[in-house]
């Protein structure tokens, strides 16, 4: 299933381009699902794509990245139900999806095909940002909508709008831009034909910024009863609102009707005009019932108090009875997971290999990337009692420097296995290209495996487990060194936690001993070994301290792709963790059955 995630700010047109991209596509034979977005309830875009999907989702609450087991079991849904395409609509206050949806989706589910990120941009809020402004922070959250795009979609093309295009490659020069229109069609074809090379990477960003940004954004969700007697006329009381509440600073205030053949209204900016689409109820009409959504930077009380004057305005004498008004500020921004690195998205077969790859993770980590490094591995070594001529296979072996370092010690052969392997094939060393979830390896055929620092990265860890030991020889050892995670971590490490390294499945010990006398290993031995922990935040500490003195001296121009000073304080909490015991790096030894 194909999975195009939508993203925005409020009142870009999302909603219109989604109902449009979804007709076009069930034109050429897609089963189309959506999946609509929002911090409340009583949502007006569920009612405007329920005519438009053959599966519709709605995730309330909170944003996507705040709800991700929500969006992955959603999306899981519509791909049994058969969906071919999924359309996901962000909520318009939310960013960092690249690091929070794209990433987890694409590492987390393999049957899914995720389409380029798609950003729908109102022109017309570029000009307001560049001459009157939205305010710092908010013009900060909409010019990191921006950033992370893989392709620009300016809206309302049929409407004539300012050519911004200048604009947008100031703030991200690599994305594609299209011209399209939710009202007319226009650019939709040209968008599914494009065949993105540009992936974004995940956003370098202040969540605190972030957080200040939504809660300025008073946000209001209400369902209403509009009752007269001697009738009413809805055109005329839809626009009225509208145009009391665009006096207001708008972000988006939407209205739908819940009655039949009802209508919708909708204003995207402030002193902006009221559009109003669908066939509207003839006048005369005893009662409406209407769902709104106001996005308004005022606090939650003064919109309450804008949103019941307007509506009182609009009745013109006719009793209205909210059946439902939830008015509040979003809350901090807590993602489930937040991936360092972008994966599986354009070629990428490991999201830990990508992240390991970049040249300033290899610069801050050094020669050796786990714990402990060669010492521990050949440590381990000699716990299995290697024996001249056994074969091991090193799973999820990178470059194969463990390998190496075990065969100038033993006259043994290593198989290594991993997703981006280099392909060496001599007498005593063989590397394949595989995954560990299903390992090109006859059954029976190694005396020892090898797992450093990797089976917490894996997506199904029992299976790979299993994998290990359908390919272990009778009475032959298991060597795996991991991340433990002993309870929760503090708030201030829980990014770097889910990042989608080596912390972002870590179990804790007794759980990893469980998990492999699960899958038919005996435990003969296991050890503490943090203190290798201790000493690779010790040598990052160092390294960063250098590449910042050389990116002084122009020594190195490759910028890194995170903010230094978040880093030193991220090194000094996970060495207070390590310290407490809440974090640490533990050996297992395991044996299978003779």
């Amino acid at each position: 299933m194909r999975v195009q995630i939508l993203g925005g700010f409020l009142g870009a047109g999302k909603t219109t381009l989604a109902r449009e991209l979804a007709r076009e596509l069930r034109a050429r034979g897609e089963r189309i699902a959506i999946i609509t977005n929002d911090q409340g309830r009583s949502l007006v875009d569920t009612e405007l794509c329920r005519e438009s999907a053959d599966d519709l989702y709605e995730i309330t609450g909170g944003c996507f990245c705040c709800r991700y087991p929500e969006l992955e079991a959603a999306l899981l849904a519509a791909r049994d139900a058969g969906a071919t395409v999924a359309i996901a609509e962000a909520v318009g206050s939310c960013t960092d999806l690249v690091a929070t949806v794209v990433g987890p989706l694409a590492d987390r589910q393999a049957s899914f095909a995720i389409e380029p990120l798609a950003v729908v941009v109102d022109p017309w809020r570029i000009h307001e940002t560049a001459t009157i402004g939205l305010g710092d922070d908010v013009d900060f959250l909409f010019r990191k909508q921006i950033e992370e795009a893989d392709v620009v979609l300016l809206s309302r093309a049929d409407l004539t709008p300012p050519d911004v295009r200048t604009m947008i490659s100031g703030w991200n020069s690599d994305a594609p831009v299209i011209f399209v229109s939710g009202a007319t069609g226009q650019g939709i074809s040209e968008w599914l034909e494009l065949s993105a090379t540009h992936r974004s990477r995940p956003l370098s960003i202040d969540y605190d910024r972030y957080a200040t940004a939504e809660s300025l954004l008073g946000w209001c969700n209400g369902r209403v009863q509009l009752r007269a007697p001697s009738g009413l006329d809805p055109r005329v009381s839809m626009r009225k609102f509208l145009a009391a509440m665009a006096t207001s600073p708008v972000a988006h205030v939407k209205v739908t009707s819940i009655d039949p053949g009802g209508a919708s209204g909708a204003v995207t900016r402030q002193n902006g005009d009221v559009q109003l689409t669908g066939a509207l109820r003839a006048p005369g009409a005893s009662a409406v019932r209407w769902l709104v959504n106001a996005r308004v930077a005022l606090s939650p009380d003064h919109l309450e108090r804008a949103v019941r004057d307007a509506m009182s305005r609009a009745a013109n004498g006719a009793d209205v009875i909210w059946e439902e008004l939830d008015c509040f500020s979003p809350g901090r921004p807590n993602p489930t997971h937040r991936y360092a690195t972008r994966c599986a998205t354009s070629g990428d077969a490991s999201c830990c290999a990508a992240f390991y790859q970049r040249e300033d993770v290899r610069r801050l980590l050094g020669d050796s990337y786990h714990p402990g490094g060669i010492e521990l591995t050949l440590r381990m070594m000699r716990a299995v009692d290697l024996r001249p001529g056994a074969a091991v296979l090193d799973v999820a072996c990178g470059t194969g420097e463990s390998l190496r370092a075990i065969l100038a010690e033993w006259p043994a052969r290593g198989i290594g296995v991993d997703s981006a392997a280099p392909l060496v094939r001599d007498a005593r060393l063989e590397m394949r290209r595989g995954d560990a979830h299903a390992l090109p390896c006859e059954d029976a055929s190694v005396d020892v495996v090898l797992c450093e620092c990797a089976l917490s990265t894996f997506v199904d860890q029992r299976g790979a487990l299993r994998e290990m030991h359908r390919v272990l020889r009778p009475g032959g050892f298991i060597a795996v060194s991991d991340m433990v995670l002993e309870g929760e971590v503090t708030e201030s490490l829980r990014d770097w936690v889910h990042s989608g390294t080596c912390l972002e499945r870590a179990l804790s010990s007794s759980a990893y001993a469980t998990a492999l006398r699960d899958a038919g290993f005996t435990i003969v031995e296991q050890w503490d070994a943090s203190n290798g922990l201790m000493e690779l935040l010790t040598r990052i500490k160092r390294n960063l301290i250098g590449w910042i003195s050389a990116a002084a001296s122009g020594t190195v121009t490759t910028p890194l792709s995170f903010d230094a000073r978040e880093v030193r304080t991220t090194l000094r909490d996970a060495a207070s963790a390590v310290s407490d015991g809440t974090i640490r790096y533990a050996v297992f030894i395991g044996r299978r059955a003779a």
